[in-house]
């Protein structure tokens, strides 16, 4: 049966019962009386009439409810937490700000010497290279001249043995 209906039907039932009346003095209008044996059959319809949708509708918005309530609790705790970081982040930086107000001087002057010693670092940097770039090409060239004299060695002990080869077939 309708949900609606029933409804109708009870709201009907209660509006229509008649008022009740003792002696000659009839009651006001909220004061009549219903028969507990009928009103409790039309909530029982009522109930049985329900579909398990509106039932399941009814669970989903506690749930809905439940996860909006966590929700907004985590917002809240997020919003905290950033505000807190963000209150942190601004006494760090105000800081950081006076010690670099504070040692500008030492700043620039770090920086002039740092620069100096950048510079300086890449001469001997260069200096080193070179030396290490002659030392290759002296190694190489020394290198170059044993390799030529081991070669005529060699090519000597090649012309030596072909020799004793050739007294020794005679």
């Amino acid at each position: 049966m309708d949900v609606n209906k029933l409804l109708d039907d009870l709201e009907e039932y209660v509006e229509n019962r008649p008022l009740p009346v003792v002696g000659k003095h009839r009651f006001f209008r909220k004061a009549f009386f219903l028969d507990i044996d009928d009103v409790l059959d039309y909530t029982h319809q009522i109930r049985v009439s329900l579909p398990q949708q509106i039932q399941k509708a009814d669970q989903i918005t506690r749930e809905k409810e439940r996860i909006l309530a966590e929700a907004k609790e985590q917002a809240e705790r997020m919003v905290t937490e950033a505000a807190e970081q963000a209150e942190l982040t601004i006494r760090k930086a105000q800081d950081e700000s006076r010690i670099l107000v504070s040692s500008h001087e030492v700043t620039r002057q770090a920086q002039v010497e740092g620069q100096r010693i950048v510079e300086q670092a890449k001469q001997e940097g260069e200096a080193i290279r070179q030396g290490a770039l002659e030392y290759a090409r002296s190694v190489m060239d020394k290198l170059n001249q044993s390799i030529g004299t081991l070669s005529d060695h060699v090519t000597q002990l090649r012309g030596v043995a072909q020799t004793v080869r050739d007294d020794i077939k005679v």
